[in-house]
């Protein structure tokens, strides 16, 4: 899939899943997210690139990298749909 980083790394940044930005950290908190699911998106191929399956992805890279529970994944879905949705629109 052809992805910008910068873009991808604006959306998760705006949607600030877990509200970190809002309360001052750093605006580059989520780059380390950002960079394994950019790296993960350019391996997709295009006509596999669909809303559910970039959540797949955001969610198996948060999996991976904080050991989420699937509760904790259920109540952050919603952030990786409209993620999904906006990257769609913008690269699909």
């Amino acid at each position: 899939m052809n992805i910008d980083y910068n873009a991808l790394d604006e959306l998760f940044r705006l949607q600030d899943i877990e509200g970190l930005i809002a309360m001052g950290v750093p605006d580059d908190e989520y780059e380390p997210e950002v960079e394994k699911i950019f790296a993960a998106l350019e391996a997709l191929p295009r006509e596999e690139a669909t809303v559910p399956k970039l959540v797949e992805v955001f969610e198996e890279v948060y999996k991976q990298m904080f050991g989420w529970s699937d509760e904790q994944m259920r109540r952050r879905r919603p952030h990786f749909e409209e993620i999904a949705t906006k990257v769609m629109n913008y690269f699909g």
